[in-house]
């Protein structure tokens, strides 16, 4: 994977990768000698979730290196997310969305999430409607991602289009991190103000995964369970990540997540 596709992975940022790299803490699978290029594994995505969760549990660097080098089971880390865990849920609004963060954490280290079986398949071309931005730090997408659909679909009201497929989420890799996409489909009618019309392309190849879950914090998580079995395959990524929201909790009583996790590859 180049430093971008692992940043979204991991969920950090390249700028953070490039860091943990000069400090010895993560360093790429390989250097590309001529151009510099890093190149990461699925394999590193272990080391890189108990780098993060320690250091959001206050450790220094210096301590997590320490740490990680005294090859820490994630087991000890788990427990270690799970008092942090306990001590959030008693601050105040402000600390509820790093309760998030560590809850995804710790659900990456323990592969804890309800996932289906890989299937390999084609995907088809979506015509949709959305806004887009770019992100350079990961832990923006769930905050930019959960405004821009309610953005979205606020104006598709207001225009009066009916929906023709379930809502789809974007990610396209660049060199400094990554562009999301918030996007629907409404067929052919008129776009409205405000949202940019746009085409997924079709791939005649990828893997997938279905996620059937009450929240999104084991989404991380599915996403390397999936880039693992990619590599698994001797695959390589070729194309934008999807999102497809079959299902969603706003679609009424007793719903929950259904996310189709896509990606294209070769």
């Amino acid at each position: 994977m180049s430093i971008g596709e692992f940043a979204r992975l991991a969920g950090v940022s390249v700028r953070m990768l490039r860091h943990y790299d000069q400090l010895g803490l993560l360093r790429p699978q390989r250097v590309d000698p001529f151009s510099g290029y890093r190149s990461y594994t699925a394999a590193q995505l272990d080391r890189a979730n108990r780098l993060v969760a320690l250091k959001d549990l206050g450790f220094t660097l210096e301590q997590v290196g320490a740490m990680l080098d005294d090859a820490t089971p994630g087991a000890s880390v788990a427990d270690l997310l799970r008092t942090r865990r306990g001590e959030l849920a008693a601050q105040i609004d402000a600390d509820r969305q790093r309760l998030r963060e560590i809850e995804t954490r710790l659900r990456s280290i323990e592969k804890e999430h309800p996932m289906s079986a890989f299937i390999e398949t084609a995907l088809p071309e979506l015509r949709v409607v959305q806004l887009a931005v770019k992100v350079s730090e990961m832990a923006q997408i769930e905050e930019e991602i959960s405004g821009m659909f309610d953005r979205v679909n606020a104006l598709i009201r207001e225009s009066g289009a009916a929906y023709v497929g379930p809502g789809v989420a974007v990610y396209t890799t660049v060199d400094d991190g990554v562009i999301a996409a918030a996007a629907e489909q409404i067929g052919d009618a008129p776009v409205p103000d405000g949202l940019e019309a746009a085409i997924v392309a079709a791939h005649p190849r990828a893997l997938t995964v279905r996620l059937e879950a009450d929240d999104l914090a084991g989404i991380q998580a599915a996403w390397q369970g999936l880039v693992g079995e990619i590599e698994r395959r001797g695959l390589r990524f070729d194309g934008p990540a999807r999102e497809i929201y079959e299902q969603t909790p706003f679609d009424g009583p007793g719903t929950r997540w259904i996310v189709d996790l896509q990606q294209p590859v070769a």
